[in-house]
């Protein structure tokens, strides 16, 4: 995994090729270059370092899955409206904007230049530095201030085969309200895959965003991302992930709340079987004051599966009269699944409203399936609706109720699988 970016085919020129041919401007290009400098200076991570002890990525051969021909797509819709159509028959202003980053250049370049990769850096780590460098399915919205945009906003990544690059940034400007619902897919295969995005979200005072992204990625696919939103004054986020695909995943789920009053709710559902792993990482960091978080992650796991949270909250010195939660329930389907959840609190703050956290991990309530199966109920139809019950209470408060009956029918369809 120390393999330099001259092995992997990856030199410069070919990236000041990549921006060539996407017509971009210069500043866009000497971003690029600087992140492929990064990108050749960094080893992959150190595996006995805390935060990858528990993940395992020997087997990733980037190598391989960066020389594998390149075919996935981007699609974006507005509430029922076909793929690549904007504001028809929604009333939106002009300034609205919801496409790719390269459609927004002209109208929207100083934006894009203010906050493209501003929240979620090239310097991260080496894989954020490869996203900045290859990234081509990007997508910007933009909400104008005092907008609501009442139907939610669908961007689509899929692939057949690797690797995809996908960028997200949303903007939402003072007052404004939008719902944003990312889904990833590709078919499974035989050949590794590598997935690796990024999702920047700005919510400016006293905007509402609500983010969804749905992960279904093909077995044979290693995925990387990372999540964050800067939330200013009167702020609120809601922000679901569900995890359902992939052979590997490994996601940041971040909230910076830099505003007094700004508010995160962060939820998690991820349902794994075979030898799936799911490692997630969430902060919730408290930097104004009066600042509000609540977090609720759950996981079901069978077979070999596993799945690593290690969720932080953050209440800095100045953030007086906050307060957090964080929640994670795992479920073992199986003597062999493993979960790992690992609540953090840093308190600096010494008058702070609460602080809590709760995590556990164990099998099926005995009694609960006993007193189903009492009743007549076969035992595997029993456990089925004790899983579909364990995860109602989040699927409850996911953030986009227009797409909640798809995601029931695809999470149902992964329990029925396993009984």
């Amino acid at each position: 995994m120390t393999t330099s970016a001259n092995a992997l085919s990856i030199t410069e020129q070919t990236v000041r090729e990549l921006s060539r041919r996407l017509n971009e401007p210069e500043w866009l290009l000497s971003r690029r270059v600087d992140a492929y400098r990064a990108f050749a200076s960094m080893a992959m991570p150190n595996p006995l370092a805390e935060e990858w002890r528990r993940t395992d990525i020997s087997a990733l051969d980037l190598e391989a899955t960066l020389a594998a021909p390149r075919d996935a797509a981007a699609t974006w819709s507005i509430g029922d409206e076909a793929p690549g159509v904007y504001a028809r028959g929604h009333g939106l202003p002009d300034a609205f904007f919801f496409g790719e980053v390269s459609q927004a250049l002209p109208k929207h370049e100083a934006l894009l230049r203010e906050h493209l990769h501003s929240l979620v850096l090239s310097t991260e780590w080496r894989l954020s530095a490869l996203q900045a460098t290859l990234w081509q399915q990007g997508a910007l919205v933009y909400v104008p201030r005092g907008v609501e945009v009442e139907v939610p906003l669908h961007y689509l990544v899929s692939g057949a085969a690797g690797p995809v690059f996908p960028h997200l940034l949303i903007v939402a400007e003072e007052n404004s309200s939008v719902t944003v619902i990312q889904e990833t897919e590709s078919p499974s295969g035989q050949a590794q895959s590598l997935a690796v995005g990024a999702v920047e979200i700005v919510a400016r005072p006293d905007a509402r965003v609500r983010f969804l992204e749905v992960q279904r990625w093909g077995d044979n696919v290693y995925n990387f991302s990372t999540i964050r939103a800067r939330l200013d004054r009167g702020s609120r986020l809601t922000a679901g992930l569900v995890g359902l695909g992939s052979r590997l995943t490994k996601t940041k789920l971040e909230a910076i709340m830099d505003g007094d009053g700004a508010s995160a709710e962060l939820l998690g559902l991820s349902f794994g079987d075979g030898h799936q792993h799911f490692d997630y990482g969430t902060l919730q960091d408290h930097i104004a004051p009066r600042t509000a978080s609540d977090l609720l992650f759950k996981a079901a796991l069978e077979d070999h599966s596993s799945e690593v949270w290690t969720g932080t909250v953050h209440i800095q010195k100045g953030a007086s009269l906050s307060e957090a939660n964080q929640t994670s329930r795992n479920l073992l389907l199986s003597d062999h699944a493993k979960a790992a959840p690992i609540p953090v609190l840093e308190i600096e703050a010494y008058d702070i409203l609460r602080c809590s956290h709760g995590a556990s991990a164990g099998p099926l309530d005995e009694e609960q399936r006993f007193y189903l199966e009492s009743r007549g109920i076969p035992k595997a139809e029993a456990e089925r609706l004790l899983v579909e019950a364990f995860f109602q209470p989040v699927l409850d408060r996911m953030p986009a109720e227009a797409i909640r009956p798809r995601l029931e029918a695809a999470l149902a369809a992964k329990i029925e699988a396993g009984y």
